[in-house]
């Protein structure tokens, strides 16, 4: 059985080289803010609104992307993350 996570979803993990070619693969910020609004607006994603925020974590500013979807199941999520 899979560890979990404090939310009980799945823990992946992911070879070193994916996540090279993921980060490597958004050479402009706005980019990776395009794709996620047209992640949360693709066929049979029920999301209507997307807020974006600025908040802090580990004393630095980040932003926060939301959206009123219904989200993924655990499994899904985590044969995304694999």
């Amino acid at each position: 059985m899979a560890r979990l996570s404090e939310h009980g979803i799945r823990l992946s993990s992911m070879s070193p080289s994916f996540l090279n070619s993921n980060s490597t693969s958004h050479t402009w910020p706005f980019s990776a803010v395009a794709e996620l609004i047209d992640n949360a607006s693709d066929p049979g994603v029920t999301a209507k609104q997307i807020w974006i925020d600025v908040v802090e974590e580990q004393k630095q500013l980040c932003l926060a992307f939301t959206d009123n979807g219904s989200g993924m199941t655990p499994g899904k999520l985590h044969k995304m993350l694999r």
